[in-house]
């Protein structure tokens, strides 16, 4: 069959755009739908990439923040006593408190022998003052302009913000020893603890102080009473004449004799008493070295080394 020019030119023309529009279909189409999805992980991964650096250039002010707080925690530590067994603890106080060479020239006597516990633990509580805030309802009833309850919240602003703190337990060593000891050398020793605590910033507690007697037997001197009982003056003349004649012996009158010393009864030392004191000390562990690796250089982008896969191993 033999086609004529129209029909050759429309064929052409037919052929023309099922060629091009198997083109599309077979090799446009699939490579700009690669490109949408190129696009779509492209966006994606420059998201990531975004978040990732976001997060490198964190590393050195997380880094800083670390070496700060075990530095600080350091500190603490170190205001904190050394951890010691419990012979320690007792060589410790006898050496640093008790054997003073004020207190065997006063002649205190360690009662027995210190009481002292392994190392355990203890709660330490956060220390500070809640003033007492004194409402009533003709009180509350009187504020009618809400400052009363302002000027309390206001007040109790401090009080209420320490309480949020909870107790944290550390280490702890107690000991408990009684002595034999006279008043100014009571009030020496738990001064000496507290300037030993203060000057080398240790932390301990003296937890309770208990007195046999809390006069110290001071009414006691060495074999008699503190005071006799004083001399009765004798009667004047005038006194002695009046008794009337012939009565002999009644003209002087003559002193009551002074009553007899009574005698210190025994287990008291005069000016002396038994001091028994509970005692507690805090250790903390100091931290240990944080591992929080190299500083971060942006700088390192820059370059296009860090592009390349490492090699194979």
């Amino acid at each position: 069959m033999k086609l004529g020019y129209r029909e050759r030119v429309i064929l052409i023309i037919v052929l023309i755009i099922a060629i091009f529009g198997l083109g599309i279909f077979v090799f446009i189409k699939p490579q700009w739908e690669q490109l949408n999805d190129n696009k779509a992980r492209r966006d994606t991964l420059k998201t990531e990439w975004d978040g990732k650096l976001a997060e490198f250039d964190r590393i050195n002010p997380t880094r800083d923040k670390i070496n700060e707080d075990v530095e600080n925690g350091r500190k603490l530590a170190q205001k904190f006593t050394g951890e010691m067994t419990s012979v320690e603890l007792a060589k410790f106080l006898q050496d640093k408190f008790i054997n003073t060479e004020k207190n065997i020239e006063d002649e205190v006597i360690l009662k027995e022998s210190v009481a002292v516990s392994d190392p355990g633990t203890a709660s330490l509580s956060y220390y500070y003052y809640r003033p007492n805030v004194v409402t009533y309802p003709l009180y509350e009833n009187a504020d009618l302009d809400g400052s009363l309850a302002k000027a309390v919240a206001e007040k109790m602003k401090e009080a209420n913000t320490f309480a949020l703190h909870s107790a944290q337990t550390t280490g702890s060593g107690a000991a408990t020893f009684t002595m034999l000891i006279n008043r100014e050398d009571t009030m020496e020793f738990l001064d000496a603890i507290y300037n030993y605590s203060k000057g080398d910033k240790e932390t301990m507690m003296i937890e309770s102080v208990t007195l046999k007697e809390c006069d110290f037997n001071e009414d006691y001197e060495e074999g008699e009473n503190a005071e006799a009982a004083p001399v009765q003056p004798a009667a004047n003349d005038d006194e002695a004449e009046g008794e009337g004649e012939g009565e002999e012996g009644e003209a002087e009158a003559a002193a009551p004799a002074a009553e007899e010393p009574a005698e210190v009864p025994n287990g008291i030392k005069p000016g002396y008493t038994e001091v028994t004191v509970a005692y507690r000390v805090f250790y903390m562990q100091e931290p240990t070295k944080a591992d929080v690796g190299d500083e971060y250089h942006k700088e390192i982008w820059d370059g296009e080394e860090w592009r390349d896969p490492a090699p194979a191993q």
